[in-house]
């Protein structure tokens, strides 16, 4: 008896595998010793991720590089995407083994964590955190929930920054949409906002040793 729930689940994974594969060899990557592996893992992960975008495609192919010792190999395929390319070393240095990837993979595939060039603040180390990609139910609602979910989603993201010691900056867009939600009179400035930020950085900075304490950059207000 054929099994009509497996047949087109294994016509996706090949469909996937294939896709994957040709962008190996188009990158002369096909004959590096984990490059069958990582096709084949990958494709079983985007068999049930069917709507995988092609930028989060080339992260995950990328890290999966990393996680086995061939940076070289993650380098090509970031330089390749046009949505990483620009930032080829600050994505290499948050995807590599060392670095907590799968956490904050829901941030990196959707856009809304991800390195960003001001040059008004210099060209190194800054990424941004992008609010409005970020999905609240409505008992996040809340002033102190909100507050509490800055500090979460802050300690995460801070990560990137452990390889400079803290040298960077935190770029934080889209906070209207957040304090919107909380009642009139009980939202923050932006000066207050931007010292509670700055303080969760700060505590980041002392658990870590680190030398310096990312800046914090607000837009949007």
């Amino acid at each position: 008896m054929i099994d009509q729930c497996a047949t087109p689940t294994r016509t996706a994974r090949r469909l996937w595998s294939g896709t994957i594969q040709r962008l190996f060899r188009a990158l002369d990557l096909h004959e590096r010793a984990a490059a069958s592996d990582i096709s084949e893992s990958l494709a079983v992960f985007c068999e049930q991720h069917p709507h995988m975008p092609a930028h989060t495609l080339s992260l995950l192919m990328a890290r999966s590089f990393c996680a086995t010792g061939d940076p070289d190999a993650a380098d090509r395929i970031l330089r390749h995407d046009r949505a990483h390319r620009t930032h080829t070393e600050s994505w290499m240095a948050a995807l590599s083994a060392e670095y907590p990837f799968p956490e904050l993979y829901p941030l990196f595939s959707s856009r809304a964590f991800r390195p960003l060039r001001l040059n008004t603040v210099g060209g190194e180390n800054i990424w941004v955190l992008d609010l409005e990609k970020v999905a609240l139910s409505d008992a996040d609602r809340h002033e102190m929930i909100l507050l509490q979910t800055l500090r979460v989603l802050t300690e995460k993201v801070s990560n990137v920054w452990e390889k400079p010691a803290g040298r960077g900056t935190l770029v934080v867009k889209g906070l209207p949409r957040l304090t919107a939600f909380i009642r009139p009179g009980a939202g923050r400035t932006a000066p207050k906002m931007i010292g509670y930020l700055q303080d969760v950085l700060r505590r980041r900075a002392d658990h870590n040793g680190w030398s310096c304490v990312p800046s914090v950059l607000l837009l949007d207000l």
